[in-house]
């Protein structure tokens, strides 16, 4: 009953919307750019624990880089996304991000899996097994983003990899044929796959579009990162079963695990680490500063 799955999700819903209001403050940067020092600040301490000396130094700062940010019209903004090496290559790495996230098959992966978990018997089972799994190493990743021993760039690297590895196997287990695949040995591929993006490329390619973007070009730069995530996505839907059916499956995951392993050449030298840096030391970073991560 679909209407009852709906309704379960409605407590949950009002709980988000009650912690929205009244738990998160506004983002100080916003209010930094929109003139609100004194209330930046105070978000700053509230979120943060600042002092009030180092909430008004982070506030001076801000609103450094808001009154330029704030002068600049849309067409301004979207001019300003190809100028400068900072904008040039915190647009490569967030856009290389989106792109990969869904070239390596993200979508279709899962699609694919649900037909061999109806044929195995476990339609419902499964998909409330791999709900849970997923929210399970989504919350690994959170425990492990802001560790001095990981960080951004290691889980990415980590579960891209792990990716790859999860695809390349699918590859091997599919090379006789879709009928003689042993459905133990996708489903355990499957379950890798899942577990390795849901550490990596689920989570963190989403945090680092909203650190990444320096403020001037944020909003744009934001704008195309999702725009470029969701036609990427609906590119590899379509294409899947057409390609399956032309290439087969052995070939198919195969090009997944390449574009996967590609992903972590990019990824290693694209993406910087931004743990426990402000949004103005990750700028500059870009800029080609020395700013190494905080401990």
């Amino acid at each position: 009953d679909w209407q009852a799955v709906f309704l379960a999700a409605i407590p949950l819903e009002v709980l988000m919307m009650v912690g929205a209001v009244a738990a998160i403050p506004e983002s100080p940067r916003w209010l930094a750019l929109r003139g609100r020092p004194e209330e930046a600040k105070d978000a700053l301490v509230r979120s943060q624990g600042l002092s009030e000396a180092e909430a008004g130094a982070e506030v001076s700062e801000m609103s450094k880089k808001a009154g330029s940010a704030s002068d600049a019209s849309s067409l301004d903004t979207v001019k300003k996304l190809f100028e400068g090496d900072a904008n040039k290559k915190a647009l490569t790495a967030g856009l290389g991000l989106v792109l990969f996230q869904q070239l390596s098959g993200q979508p279709s992966v899962l699609y694919y899996a649900n037909r061999i978990f109806d044929k195995a018997g476990l339609g419902f089972e499964a998909a409330v097994g791999v709900g849970v799994f997923k929210a399970v190493m989504t919350l690994v990743s959170v425990n492990l983003v802001e560790d001095p021993k990981w960080g951004r760039r290691p889980l990415l690297l980590f579960g891209t990899s792990g990716m790859a590895l999860s695809l390349a196997a699918l590859a091997a287990v599919f090379s006789g044929g879709a009928e003689s695949a042993s459905q133990a040995a996708v489903i355990g591929c499957v379950v890798a796959y899942v577990g390795c993006y849901q550490v990596g490329f689920g989570p963190i390619t989403w945090l680092v579009l909203s650190e990444i973007f320096p403020l001037q070009i944020r909003s744009a730069a934001v704008s195309l990162a999702t725009l470029t995530n969701f036609g990427s996505n609906l590119l590899v839907t379509l294409l899947f079963e057409t390609e399956r059916a032309a290439v087969g499956e052995s070939l198919l995951f195969g090009q997944f695990a390449i574009i996967a392993a590609a992903a972590v050449l990019f990824e290693n030298s694209k993406v910087p680490e931004t743990r426990g840096l402000t949004l103005e030391e990750i700028e500059a970073q870009l800029m080609g500063e020395d700013v190494p991560p905080k401990q």
